[in-house]
């Protein structure tokens, strides 16, 4: 691990299953210091165990990471927020190697910036992010996009060279929490579309309602079922299917078979895997269903698709 003005970088996944791991001074060097792990590997795992703030990504690959009975699939379009004092597990098991990258935040640093940030008051959409010395951020997955996007890619691509670009490092934590912070602000206006009449149980159902979302994203090759998502959600699974379809316009069926067919649609795409592999790799359990489906979605046969994409790139290149 290397240290630099209350940053530091861990580039090798650690490993607590060693005699004489202390996790309590591991634990203490996420208090102190604002740490980025970058690490690569298509073979780990951890137990549950604390973790500070943190925005979790992986690029080539994908990492899981699991709170109570919540998935959280991490690729290369998406990224989680993990709130301070959350307790979580997390595993990559991948056929190559994935990048793991995770930027994370003292308790220290977030309140020196949020305090700097918000200290003028019409800046504040929702008082109750404002609420109490920290900040809580909604725990869900997110769609790298905007400047978010550029301030993480800028964080990742410093870190090749922790040790030389340190001060640069310390000025892009800077923008990329107040990026964040301005983010969850905005977000604000999706709980406005939560069909509620309070404030307080539009934010609820908006968080139950991602809980939901987020399992079928991370778990949609598994038996995904309406009681399941209800028990992950902790709602009534005819509460859950009304307010689901009412917010993302599909029910949680429809919107499990869109997320199948568009991995299937990438894979045929981008890879040789043959379509009885892509059937199963997406949760199906029988290649002649799975294609009457794909082509009822895209109108053409796998072959007939990953054909036209095939002709595509010959053509462009």
């Amino acid at each position: 691990m290397r240290v630099a003005n209350n940053f530091a970088l861990i580039d090798k996944f650690p490993r607590f299953d060693t005699q004489g791991f202390d996790i309590d001074a591991y634990n203490e060097t996420f208090r102190r210091s604002n740490v980025i792990i970058n690490a690569h590997s298509s073979d780990v795992s951890y137990a549950e165990h604390w973790g500070c703030l943190s925005i979790k990504c992986a690029f080539g690959g994908t990492e899981m990471y699991k709170i109570s009975d919540r998935y959280y699939a991490v690729t290369d379009d998406t990224y989680f927020i993990c709130n301070e004092g959350q307790y979580y597990s997390s595993f990559i098991a991948a056929k190559k190697t994935v990048e793991s990258f995770t930027i994370n935040f003292t308790d220290a640093f977030v309140r020196q910036v949020k305090s700097s940030l918000f200290a003028d008051a019409k800046l504040i959409d929702d008082p109750d992010f404002m609420a109490g010395d920290s900040c809580e951020f909604v725990e869900k997955l997110y769609r790298h996009s905007g400047d978010l996007k550029n301030s993480i890619a800028r964080l990742r691509a410093l870190a090749k060279n922790f040790g030389e670009n340190r001060g640069e490092i310390s000025e892009s934590y800077y923008q990329l929490l107040q990026n964040l912070m301005f983010s969850q602000q905005h977000i604000l206006n999706d709980v406005k579309e939560v069909h509620a009449v309070k404030l307080s149980t539009q934010k609820e159902l908006y968080k139950r309602l991602h809980y939901a979302k987020d399992y079928i994203e991370s778990c949609y090759a598994d038996d995904v079922t309406l009681e399941k998502l209800g028990q992950i959600s902790c709602l009534n699974s005819a509460y859950l299917l009304r307010n689901f379809k009412l917010y993302f316009g599909q029910t949680p069926y429809q919107y499990l078979i869109n997320k199948r067919m568009s991995v299937a649609a990438r894979m045929l795409a981008g890879s040789p895997i043959p379509v009885s592999e892509i059937c199963f790799d997406t949760g199906y359990a029988d290649v002649s269903s799975f294609c009457r489906l794909f082509k009822k979605v895209y109108g053409c046969s796998p072959e007939s698709y990953r054909a036209s994409k095939t002709k595509k790139v010959i053509f462009s290149t």
